[in-house]
């Protein structure tokens, strides 16, 4: 049974090739899943553009559960709309952005993620293009939506790299750990 919130205990992972396996290992995993996401947003369009309708709405409708899809709210590529919004867009660009320099910004090894007031701060931008826009006090653009989101998704990807290398350090599996020395 997992163990309760209050228990929990930041890792430091310091037992040498295993873990610097395993956070490597959880880096390129999270890198591959941006990458991924961020891939099927773009080739929705282009695969839509080639006639491959329903390989491509295949693609629209797995983003359909995150996204409104609102035409006039995304770009476009090739004639037709990206898998998403220009917000959600700039949410998954960011996260991509923010997986690949992670590694410059921060050690691998660490599993800690940094003060959620920073989550707060980079979610503060966005929160007031929409709610100014929702106001009428400022009409938000698909610059400011992608920008803003942009921000929040890089500043996510530093939260989510250390709960898969969290994760990879606890999980890894026994097949690929060394052997323990007489």
């Amino acid at each position: 049974m997992p163990e309760p919130i209050t228990e929990y205990t930041p890792l430091y992972a310091h037992d040498g090739g295993r873990a610097r396996r395993a956070a490597w290992a959880a880096w390129v995993a999270a890198l591959s899943g941006a990458l991924l996401f961020a891939g099927l947003i773009v080739a929705a369009p282009l695969l839509r553009a080639r006639g491959l309708f329903f390989l491509s709405q295949a693609i629209y409708q797995g983003f359909h559960a995150a996204c409104h899809q609102m035409p006039e709210r995304s770009f476009h590529l090739w004639g037709f709309p990206l898998a998403v919004c220009a917000r959600c867009f700039g949410l998954y660009a960011g996260l991509l952005a923010g997986v690949v320099i992670y590694p410059l910004a921060r050690p691998l090894m660490r599993a800690d993620a940094p003060h959620r007031r920073w989550l707060f701060a980079a979610a503060l931008p966005t929160s007031v293009d929409f709610v100014l826009g929702l106001l009428g006090v400022w009409e938000n653009t698909h610059g400011s939506r992608f920008v803003t989101a942009l921000l929040l998704g890089a500043v996510s990807a530093f939260y989510v790299v250390p709960g898969i290398v969290g994760l990879a350090h606890r999980y890894w599996p026994r097949h690929l750990r060394p052997a323990a020395s007489s």
